[in-house]
This record gives C-alpha cells, sequence and structure tokens, in this order.
C-alpha cells in the first residue's frame, strides 16, 4: 500500500513537473490579440532567437520595432513599439499550476499601465487577484494620496485636486514577485510638482501563490 501511494506521488509530481512552462514558450503560443504589433511568423521569429541573445529585435507590422529587452524562465519585458511595453510574468500557484500576468504600460503621453491574467493557454481569467483596478478611481486616490502633518487639510485638498485623471502605472520585481505601481501625474504645474510628491506614495504587492498582497 506505501509502495503505491509513493508510486501515485511521483507519477503526480511529474505530471506537475510536465505542466510547468518557460517564458519563451509562452511567448510563442501568445495570441494576437495579447499583442498586436507582430503576425504569426513574427511571433516565431521573435520566440526562435529568444535565449540565444541578450536583446531579440524584429520588424513588426506597423514598420517599426518589436524587441525583447530582458528575459528569464518566468519573466520578459517586451518593447512593443516606441511608447509601449509589456511584461509577462508566470507566476507559481499554491497547486503548482502557473497563470500569466501580463503588464502593458502606455508611456506617452501618459504612462498608463493595463493588467490581464491568462492561463497558460492564453485563456482570460475574469480576476484582479487582490491587485487596484484604474477603472475605480475614488479607490485609487485614497490607495495613493497621504496627508502629512506638515500641510493643513486646506492646502492638502487643493493639492488632491490636481491630480485628475487618476491614472496609475505598474513595474514587476521579478526576484521578488512584487508589483509597484506609481500615480501618474501628467497635467501638474511645474511648481506643484514637489508639493504633490509629499502627498503621494507608491503602493506595492506580493504575490502569495494564491493572489497579490499589500506589502
Amino acid at each position: 500500500m506505501k509502495l503505491l501511494a509513493f508510486i501515485i506521488f511521483l507519477f503526480c509530481g511529474s505530471v506537475s513537473a510536465m505542466a510547468q512552462q518557460t517564458i519563451k514558450e509562452i511567448i510563442g503560443n501568445m495570441p494576437e490579440s495579447v499583442i498586436p504589433y507582430i503576425n504569426d511568423d513574427q511571433r516565431a521569429e521573435l520566440q526562435k532567437f529568444t535565449g540565444e541573445k541578450d536583446t531579440v529585435k524584429i520588424k513588426n507590422v506597423f514598420n517599426g520595432t518589436t524587441s525583447i529587452d530582458t528575459i528569464s524562465s518566468n519573466y520578459a519585458k517586451i518593447s512593443m513599439s516606441k511608447v509601449a511595453d509589456m511584461q509577462l510574468i508566470l507566476l507559481p500557484t499554491s497547486d503548482s499550476t502557473q497563470i500569466i500576468c501580463a503588464i502593458k504600460t502606455v508611456n506617452s503621453p501618459i504612462k498608463d499601465s493595463s493588467i490581464r491574467f491568462y492561463s497558460t493557454d492564453w485563456q482570460p481569467i475574469n480576476s484582479t487577484f487582490g491587485l487596484p483596478e484604474n477603472s475605480d478611481t475614488d479607490s485609487l486616490m485614497n490607495m495613493f494620496v497621504q496627508k502629512p502633518d506638515t500641510i493643513t487639510e486646506e492646502n492638502f485638498t487643493k493639492l488632491r485636486n490636481y491630480i485628475e485623471p487618476v491614472i496609475a502605472y505598474a513595474d514587476f520585481k521579478s526576484q521578488d514577485n512584487i508589483i509597484t505601481f506609481n500615480l501618474s501625474l501628467p497635467f501638474i504645474p511645474k511648481d506643484k510638482i514637489n508639493e504633490l510628491k509629499a502627498i503621494t506614495k507608491k503602493i506595492s504587492f506580493k504575490w502569495n501563490g494564491q493572489i497579490f498582497k499589500k506589502c
């Protein structure tokens, strides 16, 4: 009986190991709806040289350049165009499977990120896994601003009113599985920038195998 249980354990472990994928494989299967800058042939070319060179660059369908600037077994940063990039992360889960986190960031004219989650066969997952949503502007505002003791309530309200619209951008720290959000402040008078920095803050969330927890 013990031998049978051990064999089952080894078999299950082998299946889990086989199910693990790498970012290179994920990039090769990435649908056009996720990265419309490249077609199937260009995607195959991108995957072919991924990992063989420090930076892989190809001509995309808009006659620009798409490149992989950073890559490891579970993380890649892709410059989709001159103004947009994407970070792909393979997140481990508590049941030994993986999910894909895709962070797309437009860098100009306003730095703005959107985050989506997928299964390893690129099926969308309808969850934020504990992360804030850009569409919930009131919650975002409350998360990113704080009143220092050094300013009055009146001045704090005036400064807070400069933050319109409320837009956030995200960055992933691969070695710690942490996503950090910052506020974009695109339409702020130059003489108010330092004052606004005093009332705004970064927010970080760490992946725990099930959700992202604020840290």
